[in-house]
C-alpha cells in the first residue's frame, strides 16, 4: 500500500495556507457580491420573458455554465484589456484581482441567476394567489 498519512506534514504548511486567508476572503465575498447582484438582472427577463434580453440571458447562462472558470479567467485577463485597446481603454495598470473579481462574479452570477429562476418558478400558483390575498 501506501505510506500512512502524515498530519505534522500538513500541519507544516498551516501557516503559509493561514497567512493567504485574507486574499482567499476577498475573493469569496466580492465575487459573491458581484455574483447575486449580476444573477438577480439576469435572472429577471427570464421571469418577465423579456424577447431580446431573454436570448442574451440565455446566451450569458450558457457561456458561462458550459465553460472551464480557467478558460474564462484567461479570456478576462488577456482577451478584455485587448478588446478594450481598440476603444482606447487602458487596462495595463488594473490589478489582477479585479479580473478575478469579475471573472469569479459574472461565473457565479449565471449559477445565482438559474437558482433565483428556478426558485420563483417553483412556487405554485395557488401559493401566489394566497400571497396576494393575504396582503
Amino acid at each position: 500500500m501506501g505510506a500512512p498519512f502524515d498530519f505534522s506534514y500538513v500541519l507544516s504548511f498551516l501557516p503559509k495556507l493561514l497567512s493567504t486567508l485574507g486574499v482567499t476572503m476577498l475573493i469569496v465575498a466580492g465575487s459573491l457580491l458581484v455574483g447575486i447582484i449580476v444573477g438577480f438582472l439576469i435572472a429577471l427577463p427570464r421571469l418577465y420573458q423579456v424577447p431580446v434580453l431573454n436570448a442574451f440571458s440565455k446566451v450569458y447562462i450558457s457561456f458561462f455554465r458550459g465553460t472551464p472558470i480557467l478558460i474564462q479567467l484567461f479570456l478576462f485577463y488577456y482577451g478584455l484589456p485587448e478588446l478594450l485597446k481598440l476603444v482606447h481603454i487602458d487596462m495595463s495598470r488594473a490589478p489582477v484581482m479585479v479580473f478575478v473579481i469579475l471573472t469569479y462574479g459574472l461565473h457565479t452570477g449565471a449559477f445565482m441567476s438559474e437558482m433565483i429562476r428556478a426558485s420563483v418558478t417553483a412556487v405554485d400558483r395557488g401559493q401566489v394567489e394566497a400571497a396576494y390575498a393575504w396582503g
